[in-house]
């Protein structure tokens, strides 16, 4: 079975400078759903409210729900991780992922992606084995940081438990490669997490943070690392961006990056080199 994926990050509702309004964000969306085709599983990497703010996601809520309503997407069919915009401390003692869980639990309608009581999770669907890991579960707005020991564990349970023909893709929020000199906030622990995914099989590592589009293969190229640009924030010196991964049934990838442009149809404009 060949599995197709659409990718955004970095969506920062609840931004007064977001550059997408909710009309946007929906013609975006629909664009991008159909031209993944039927079955596309929606992938959300984080930052998914500005500050970790209440109405931003309430506003994520609205405007992804009425799209996947709309066009027939199944809610189960998102995977989700939270970022560093969704770290919120309180004085209460709450976990600083209460917020973005009880987002995550209402929009799947599950609690497959909440991450209060861990760092890692598996969701598993019939194309895709999937690793997904909270880069802010340290509760540092500075850096990603993977809790090793925790993905160990995942990852002996799908060593256990495999699934014959699904590719296996990691979704996390921070970069693992350090995208520039002063770039401070990649992943610390990366070389770990990369060697551990090299083991155990992996084809795909998608990430947000950077609002980039960046793109390198490991090794001998047969695991990709991809990061996408923000879906909707102002970022001087980059574009918005989302892309369309698509497996054989050799599990070999291709992709779609496009830029989102105000003046493209259906904002989307697809890069040709980058």
């Amino acid at each position: 079975m060949t599995a197709t994926l659409v990718h955004i990050s970095d969506l920062h509702f609840g931004d007064p400078k977001g550059v997408l309004n909710r009309d946007h964000v929906g013609r975006v969306l629909r664009a991008l759903l159909r031209m993944a085709g039927q079955g596309a599983l929606l992938m959300l990497s984080g930052d998914i409210s500005f500050k970790g703010g209440e109405q931003g996601y309430g506003e994520a809520s609205a405007a992804l729900l009425q799209v996947l309503d709309d066009e027939g997407v199944p809610h189960n069919r998102i995977v989700v991780c939270p970022g560093n915009h969704d770290v919120v401390k309180s004085a209460a003692g709450n976990s600083p992922f209460s917020a973005f869980d009880a987002w995550s639990a209402r929009l799947r309608s599950d609690k497959r992606c909440t991450f209060s009581d861990a760092s890692c999770r598996r969701v598993t669907f019939p194309e895709a084995d999937f690793l997904v890991i909270n880069t802010a579960h340290h509760a540092d707005f500075e850096y990603g940081f993977v809790d090793l020991p925790q993905m160990a564990s995942v990852l002996a349970e799908m060593s256990l438990t495999p699934v014959s023909g699904q590719p296996r893709i990691a979704l996390l929020h921070h970069h693992l490669i350090p995208f520039a000199r002063d770039d401070h906030s990649t992943t610390r622990n990366a070389y770990a997490v990369l060697r551990a995914l090299v083991r155990h099989g992996f084809s795909l590592v998608l990430h947000g943070h950077q609002h980039a589009l960046l793109e390198l293969g490991i090794g001998d190229g047969s695991l990709k690392i991809c990061g996408v640009g923000s879906f909707r924030y102002v970022t001087p010196g980059f574009v918005n961006g989302a892309s369309i991964y698509r497996f054989d049934v050799k599990d070999r990838v291709s992709t779609q990056h496009f830029a989102i442009s105000m003046d493209a149809p259906d904002f989307l404009r697809a890069f040709t080199d980058f």
